[in-house]
């Protein structure tokens, strides 16, 4: 559990508004002159004066005198990032661990994260982000996963979903090992009781199951490379491995424009975690140990890191990995160009991903696979937005939409790298600038390295 006590020098160093205040203790902020990127239409404004009281975008008319003005002339809005394949660590790693995972997601502009492995603890955290008892983005959390070790019958895999969707879990995670019957219960409860269940696609489920059900979101690609090999090809049906690594030689890019349409059609999302995968398979391995990111990553998990990369290396076939990365690329153009939904995420902390950096790597991959910048922003804010079916309170920059909020140095919209030029980030009205995100960041490295 995260306990209050252990946030207050945080709250008090960023004097944050706490949950049944007066209202006179907000008067506000203004962003004055401020350009806004709206990623839904690819368009930047004129500047403005965009005003937020009471964690809303509000009229500037509408804050006292006394509001904290933000010179923002020359810089941009944007609505906050989402990642939508995010981990929360455990209880039993530490409370501190959680919580500098927390910072690194919000100092990287990250607002919202969707957890893909919780637990009863992570109910908690929500309760404790949400109030500001705790300094991160918002949390929406699976609860424990959907997998052949967890699931022993199709009777037990829905009373598990009632129990999940009792217990105030905002969506069910699908792991690998589940077979049809065990499937179709999960989904026919889940789509009874009105949850999300997104996630892997086992082997024996396959594909064209999840697209004729109501999954949310495929994530990591799943799937979709066992459907990439032509049924005459010695290795159909046979073991795909992780991700489907054992079949790239027969996978057929012929095959992908038909499964973007079919996935399309079927109104599913997907959430790549394109990054992780690159990572993976042909990212030099200490170029990525030499990343500045790595600072934030204590030095045993590190190592951890690099001993994980020497296992799934071995499971890639040589010289398979580009071909498996091209491919993968194909696959989103395709998917996006078709018009089926991109969801921003990079299943950080994971190896070689350090929470907050990953994101804006998968962000110059979508842009790299054919998506505009305004695309690819739009997968992590008004398509999440629209998504979760809150477009008028998230990923917007009009009065009435909750204030999380990413101020910028310069325009996404010319090169999404600048989506990393972060001046300050804004979570329900929180504002957090560069000095505070700073100070924030060094209390991580400096726990990182095993520094007091």
């Amino acid at each position: 559990m995260i306990h209050a006590t252990s946030l207050r020098p945080i709250a008090i160093l960023f004097a944050l508004i706490l949950p049944g205040a007066p209202a006179l203790a907000d008067p506000g902020v203004i962003f004055e002159q401020v350009r806004l990127v709206d990623p839904a239409t690819g368009s930047v404004s004129a500047p403005v004066d965009l005003a937020v009281r009471h964690g809303a975008i509000v009229d500037p008319g509408a804050t006292p005198e006394d509001a904290l003005r933000v010179s923002a002339a020359d810089h941009y809005l944007i609505p906050g990032l989402a990642e939508m394949h995010a981990h929360v660590p455990p209880q039993r790693v530490g409370e501190q661990q959680v919580l500098d995972t927390l910072v690194l997601y919000l100092a990287h502009g990250i607002t919202t994260i969707r957890g893909m492995l919780g637990e009863p603890a992570h109910l908690v955290l929500r309760e404790q982000l949400a109030s500001g008892e705790a300094v991160g983005p918002r949390l929406l959390t699976s609860g424990p996963s959907f997998n052949n070790n967890t699931v022993a019958s199709p009777g037990a895999a829905a009373e598990r979903v009632r129990i999940q969707v009792e217990a105030g879990y905002d969506l069910l995670k699908l792991h690998p090992g589940l077979w049809p019957e065990a499937f179709e219960a999960i989904s026919e409860t889940a789509e009874a009781l009105g949850i999300d269940y997104s996630g892997h696609i086992s082997v024996a489920v396959g594909l064209d199951r999840v697209l004729a059900s109501g999954q949310g979101s495929i994530d990591h690609l799943d799937g979709y490379g066992q459907k990439l090999v032509p049924p005459d090809h010695a290795l159909f049906g046979t073991d795909p491995g992780l991700f489907a690594v054992n079949l790239i030689e027969a996978m057929d890019p012929a095959r992908i424009p038909e499964l973007a349409r079919r996935t399309a059609e079927a109104g599913i999302a997907n959430v790549p975690t394109q990054s992780l995968i690159e990572n993976w398979a042909i990212g030099d391995v200490e170029e990525l140990m030499a990343r500045p990111a790595m600072r934030w990553i204590p030095k045993a998990t590190l190592e951890q890191w690099r001993e994980g990369m020497e296992r799934i290396r071995s499971r890639i076939p040589a010289a398979g990995g580009q071909r498996f990365v091209d491919i993968r690329r194909q696959l989103i153009g395709a998917l996006h160009e078709a018009g089926a939904v991109i969801l921003l995420g990079a299943d950080a902390p994971q190896i070689l991903n350090v929470p907050g950096d990953a994101i804006h790597h998968e962000l110059e991959i979508y842009v790299a696979a054919g998506m505009s910048p305004a695309e690819a922003l739009a997968s992590g804010t008004t398509s999440v937005a629209r998504y979760l079916g809150q477009a008028d309170r998230y990923g917007c920059l009009a009065p009435g939409c909750v204030a999380d909020l990413v101020l910028l140095r310069a325009n996404p919209l010319q090169d999404i790298r600048n989506s990393r030029e972060i001046e300050g980030v804004m979570r329900a009205g929180r504002w957090f600038d560069r000095e505070t995100l700073d100070e924030l960041l060094d209390g991580v490295e400096q726990r990182a390295a095993g520094t007091p």
